[in-house]
């Protein structure tokens, strides 16, 4: 028998063990439980492979290459390449900690193949990838030893193009790119730098190529490429021994001399309409495929007797607008022309559809006149007080427009519309330094193309002066080719601020800058257009020659910085 006492201190004791192993068990989850680490960045290493890499004699139908750790195949027919190209790709695929390669086919004799991973094999937690791993094997009693490197940069910057393609071939007729895969093939890296090693002697096309769908061949518009004007021969370079996993000696290659490849896409030409509208009454847009030389529009149905209509660009000459007036037409029957080219023929009603219902009180339209400049702050007192109307103008009234010096003194002014669509007008005189204005314009001043005119508008602005801004004064050295050049300054965004066409060496000046840091480009204008031409792969030219001052420019308020700067010819082989 127990008595109850015993009951309940037994009782008791089973309740303090069960709450002491609960906490036990907390406590000890609580100390195990992992609490992360460094991110592993160390893409996966090979231990050993079967043949080993770089080996010479190789007669089997297999190779296996075993890492440190677990892998996975990224994209492999994507990014598997085999030099020289094989009619079957071999089959890849994964066993255990190691990579399996079945050929399938009969290989060459005497000839060193080179499998090209990219970087397909990556490890199977983070994804780090092995960065350009190529496996080397030849049917032969040796192994090939040639090699040449390079770096592509970007035709128009020229900075470094990382992750493109640069394949050889030794096919070298020029349309070789667009049919067959290459027989030799590395990637840059983020200074657009390669290798090509083990290639055998001889005379090959070298070819850049940002591949945008993964098939090594240029038949995409969007891609980017670049490409040498000569063949190029590899050559035996001083090997800087590099013991290898598997105990065996890789052959890298110190390179003594280096291939530029200045990477562009080319312009592409097809010019066409690609829609077309009427944006509101008195005037259609027009957008094209590509930027227009002299775009226009000429009525076909029933040409007028004058000028009906103002045409105005866009900025990167691929928009036209028409503007125009009462036609006294419900349609217009256009014939759009690029230069002499006729592109297409449109048919545009000049009214939009009303909605069914009216507004029973409409408020009198008035035509919308802003200056061109921010409001607060400084207004530059170097570039003219330039107003932009809604419309294009038919009229100025300047009796109806007076400019006042400290809010009193009348100063004399008149106004000019000054571009082609009719929307800009200046003031002249120029405005002067650290000096308070006041702009008043009355109602009728401004008078656009549909009879619009401007309600009462009072603007008070004051200019800053020349100790605001800062002036670059560059000597300029340029070899005499007899072509003109684009000087260009830039901001750090590559945006262009100002630009000078110069035709010989000198001293040119940028006034008026900011306090910023700055770039400066020197474009070869060799077709004489006014603006930099990219290159054409089939008729063999070359994008025009681009130059970057090395350094950014520090430019600060009231301070002149000087620097030469001598221009000297590319060569895209530098020894």
């Amino acid at each position: 028998m127990i008595k109850r006492g015993a009951f309940l201190n037994i009782r008791h004791w089973r309740m303090t063990a069960g709450i002491a192993l609960v906490v036990l068990f907390y406590a000890c989850a609580h100390v195990v439980s992992p609490t992360g680490g460094p991110r592993d960045e160390d893409p996966p290493e090979v231990v050993r492979s079967s043949p080993p890499n770089y080996s010479a004699n190789f007669d089997d139908n297999q190779i296996r290459i075993f890492f440190n750790e677990f892998v996975a195949l990224h994209n492999i027919r994507q990014q598997l390449l085999v030099s020289p190209p094989m009619e079957t790709m071999p089959e890849v695929r994964i066993r255990g900690r190691s990579i399996v390669m079945d050929i399938e086919e009969d290989m060459r004799p005497n000839t060193t193949y080179n499998f090209f991973f990219g970087d397909a094999i990556r490890d199977i937690t983070e994804g780090n990838a092995i960065p350009n791993f190529q496996f080397v094997v030849s049917t032969g009693d040796h192994v090939d030893s040639l090699a040449l490197g390079g770096q592509v940069k970007n035709a128009f910057n020229l900075a470094p193009e990382e992750g493109v393609y640069v394949m050889i071939y030794d096919n070298i007729y020029d349309s070789v790119p667009y049919l067959e895969r290459p027989v030799y093939l590395a990637k840059t890296d983020k200074n657009g730098k390669f290798t090509i090693s083990n290639m055998a002697e001889g005379s090959y096309k070298m070819f850049a190529l940002d591949d945008r769908n993964y098939n090594f061949k240029y038949d995409l518009p969007e891609e980017w490429i670049g490409f040498l004007d000569s063949l190029v021969s590899p050559r035996y370079f001083e090997a800087v021994h590099d013991t290898l996993e598997d105990g065996t000696l890789n052959p890298l290659p110190d390179i003594g001399h280096s291939y530029t490849l200045y990477l562009f896409q080319e312009e592409d030409t097809v010019q066409r309409i690609t829609s077309s509208r009427l944006v509101r009454e008195g005037l259609i847009e027009m957008v094209f495929r590509v930027p227009f030389d002299s775009a226009h529009v000429r009525e076909i149905k029933e040409p007028f007797d004058q000028q009906w209509h103002v045409p105005e660009f866009g900025i990167y000459h691929d928009t036209l607008r028409i503007w125009f007036a009462e036609t006294g037409r419900d349609t217009l029957h256009l014939e759009v022309l690029d230069g002499d080219q006729v592109l297409d023929t449109i048919v545009r009603s000049t009214r939009p559809r009303r909605p069914a219902r009216q507004p029973d009180e409409e408020e009198e339209p008035v035509l919308n006149i802003s200056p061109e400049f921010r409001r607060r702050g400084a207004v530059p007192f170097f570039r003219p007080l330039t107003l932009r109307s809604e419309h294009p103008l038919a009229e100025i009234d300047t009796g109806r427009i007076q400019l006042y010096i400290h809010d009193s003194i009348p100063h004399l002014s008149h106004f000019y519309v000054t571009d082609q669509a009719l929307r800009t007008a200046e003031m002249y005189p120029p405005l002067e330094e650290e000096t308070s204005y006041r702009l008043d314009i009355l109602p009728g001043a401004f008078t656009d193309i549909y009879g619009l005119t401007n309600d009462t508008l009072g603007i008070s602005f004051t200019t800053n002066s020349r100790e605001n801004y800062g002036n670059l004064i560059l000597d300029v050295e340029v070899p005499e080719t007899g072509h003109q050049n684009i000087l260009q300054l830039l901001n750090t965004d590559q945006d262009v601020l100002q630009e000078k066409i110069i035709s010989e060496g000198g001293r040119y000046v940028f006034r008026h800058l900011t306090a910023s840091r700055y770039l400066v480009r020197l474009i070869e204008d060799l077709d004489g257009s006014g603006s930099w031409t990219t290159g054409h792969y089939l008729r063999q030219r070359q994008p025009e020659p681009v130059h970057m001052l090395s350094d950014t420019i520090q430019i600060r308020e009231n301070w002149d910085v000087e620097m030469p700067w001598t221009i000297t010819p590319f060569n895209s082989i530098t020894p």
